[in-house]
């Protein structure tokens, strides 16, 4: 016995041999990107280069009051506490126990063993008062397999959290652009039903004199009727997308109703991110949360094969039992007995029907499906950063054509202005070109909002600056 009492602090710690060795699964990744493609800065505060403090201002309101990040905290508080479970599972426990019972204890007669052992011939109490300590040995590593599980769950819990703060940064990111964006387009609709109302009204009076047919004031009444129907839709969008982003930022519903959204600087006064260092391909599974995440859960999946298989194995158990009694619970700690046991219990499977080879499976399925949960991360992550980068250039691309559009058309309206005052155009030509600016100026806001939720992407798809600290990789399980 007492063999037994020196070999257990060396079985405390416990082991996962049962559980396999982990690899990463291998992918076959690229290695470069196609053509020059640059992406974002290691920068965990990205949203900072737009240069709007407002827009600061609503992320770091949305870090600290959204929903999203305060229910993957919580799920990251289940995670710890269940790890903490786990090994606090490896090692003893110390408990308290007691009784008390009463009864009578009559040989016939006293004895002078009787009156040594306290037996008196008469009813009494009998009492005991100790400690218990339990440990069970994990010569199999079932409680090490599980502990190493819930490790892993918890660091899938860190980057679930790093995960959700990079999606709601982006979404609040990208809900303020098209918010502004749309206030820059009721404005200007505002402008053009102006522009058009002023136009039939011009059109409607030389209508009236014979000075135009009825063809040319029906063209101009559909145009000024298809901007009239358009304002409503798009102040509609403005407030739907403006309660979106009172929602992401986690207001009360009292602000959510009353109160508007801050603004700050138009859209064409918003910095666009600078060109970034190139990232190799194979840097994206450590830039990633989500990935991350994934291979933490594929980790776990792992561990927890261990633990099916170790009930294949007998469970061991060691008892030890240290206390006082008496015959006379009123005088316990007077002529008291004192009494300690140390004993071992196992206990094997012989016929489960099939129960722990089951389990085995159903571990080894959870691990395929982690390894396939695991693979598409990194397949999606490639797609994500693949379209952004195209739509990066498409963005900028459109963006140039509108910007020499705006120029063009706004040179136009200029020098129609120029020969209406020296009478070389009408007032109708003027207007025309007006409106024909306008729209060009809409064209212009919406290739500026594409060019802009095109970085937002692409930070978001590289992992908004986010990197796997080395020490934290270094306490994976």
């Amino acid at each position: 016995m007492r063999n037994w009492l020196l070999l257990a602090p060396f079985l405390l710690g416990g082991c996962s041999w049962l559980a396999p060795d982990y690899k990463r699964p291998t992918m076959d990744l690229p290695t470069t990107w196609s053509g020059s493609a640059t992406v974002t800065r290691d920068d965990r505060t990205w949203w900072h280069g737009y240069g709007d403090p407002v827009l600061d201002q609503l992320v770091q309101s949305a870090l600290h009051d959204s929903d999203d990040i305060a229910l993957a905290g919580n799920r990251l508080m289940q995670a710890r506490a269940q790890y903490g479970y786990a090994f606090a599972n490896q090692l003893p426990m110390l408990s308290i126990a007691g009784s008390d019972a009463y009864g009578k204890f009559a040989n016939g007669r006293v004895s002078a063993l009787d009156e040594s052992l306290h037996f008196p011939n008469k009813t009494s109490n009998l009492g005991f008062v100790g400690g218990m300590l339990t440990y069970e040995l994990d010569l199999w590593g079932k409680n090490a397999s599980l502990s190493n599980a819930a490790k892993a769950g918890v660091h899938a819990g860190v980057y679930a959290m790093d995960a959700a703060r990079l999606s709601i940064v982006a979404g609040v990111a990208k809900l303020y652009f098209s918010l502004r964006a749309l206030d820059q387009n009721v404005a200007l609709l505002k402008q053009t039903v102006q522009t058009q109302d002023d136009l039939l009204a011009l059109v409607q009076r030389q209508y009236d004199v014979g000075a135009t047919d009825a063809l040319t004031l029906e063209n101009v009444r559909e145009r000024r009727d298809t901007v009239h129907e358009l304002l409503p839709d798009v102040e509609d969008q403005r407030d739907r997308a403006e309660s979106a982003l009172a929602l992401l930022i986690g207001q009360s519903p009292q602000d959510i109703i009353q109160n508007e959204v801050p603004r700050g600087r138009p859209l064409g006064e918003m910095t666009l991110p600078e060109a970034a260092p190139s990232l190799l391909p194979s840097e994206l599974l450590e830039r990633r949360p989500d990935i991350a995440m994934h291979e933490q859960m594929l980790m776990a999946s792992n561990f927890n094969i261990g633990f099916a298989r170790a009930a294949y194995f007998p469970s061991i158990s060691l008892a030890s039992l240290a206390g006082v009694n008496n015959i006379d619970i009123d005088n316990l700690y007077r002529a008291t007995g004192r009494a300690w046991t140390l004993g071992a219990a196992m206990a094997a499977p012989v016929l489960d029907f099939g129960r722990t080879q089951n389990g085995v499976r159903l571990a080894k399925a959870g691990k395929n499906e982690q390894v396939i949960l695991y693979q598409q991360s990194i397949r999606s992550a490639f797609k994500e950063v693949r379209d952004a980068l195209l739509a990066q250039k498409t963005a900028a691309d459109r963006e140039g054509d509108t910007t020499s559009r705006v120029a063009s058309d706004e040179n136009r309206l200029r020098l129609t202005t120029l020969r209406l005052e020296n009478g070389y155009a009408s007032r109708i030509d003027v207007l025309t070109a007006q409106a024909i600016f306008q729209q060009a100026e809409l064209a212009q806001v919406s290739a500026r909002l594409q060019r802009l939720d095109a970085s937002i992407d692409l930070y978001k798809a590289t992992g908004g600056g986010f990197k796997i600290p080395a020490q934290r990789a270094a306490a994976a399980p």
